[in-house]
């Protein structure tokens, strides 16, 4: 694509409910995480996979993103969850900031992304954060981070809440 495409339609939904319940929508339930590593590494193949798919740089809809924005997104999301693990490791109690998806993927223009160096990204950037969350044993799953609105999470639930968001944007994308 060479234009700007019109903002993909923004979601307001808070997601946090998929830490405890899971997602009806995309099938995901809860995961053990110290399941993490396996299910992040599952997720480099099915990506490469719909990459390479006929129309990858398409949007199926005006204000849907295309795969190779869903693919961007969720390269950036495994980043996020590596640096936020590895603050907390460093830090109890360390403060993010909020991440704004959206506003990435503008910055970023993820829809002019080339897909074949997406899915390079999403491996390497899987790599990196499996390495971090290596170093995450016994009771350190527990440690805890704070939210933008000072709310805190622990390593598990942002675990949970971040691999939920890439395998249901694999189910978007596979959907």
């Amino acid at each position: 694509m060479d234009a700007t495409p019109p903002p993909a339609e923004h979601d307001t939904r808070d997601w946090t409910f998929v830490v405890d319940d899971g997602c009806a929508d995309c099938g995901y339930t809860p995961h053990d995480p110290v399941l993490t590593n396996e299910r992040l590494e599952a997720t480099v193949p099915r990506w490469a996979r719909a990459l390479e798919r006929p129309g990858a740089t398409e949007r199926p809809a005006p204000g849907v993103w295309s795969t190779v924005e869903y693919a961007s997104h969720s390269r950036d999301l495994v980043r996020v969850l590596g640096e936020r693990v590895t603050a907390m490791l460093a830090e109890e109690g360390a403060p993010f900031a909020d991440y704004d998806g959206e506003a990435e993927a503008v910055r970023q223009q993820f829809w002019a992304a080339d897909p074949r160096t997406v899915a390079r990204e999403v491996a390497a950037e899987t790599e990196r954060t499996i390495a971090v969350l290596e170093g995450v044993r016994g009771e350190a799953w527990e440690r805890t981070g704070l939210r933008g609105d000072g709310q805190p999470f622990t390593i598990t639930q942002l675990c949970r809440y971040l691999l939920h968001d890439i395998e249901h944007h694999l189910h978007d994308v596979d959907g």
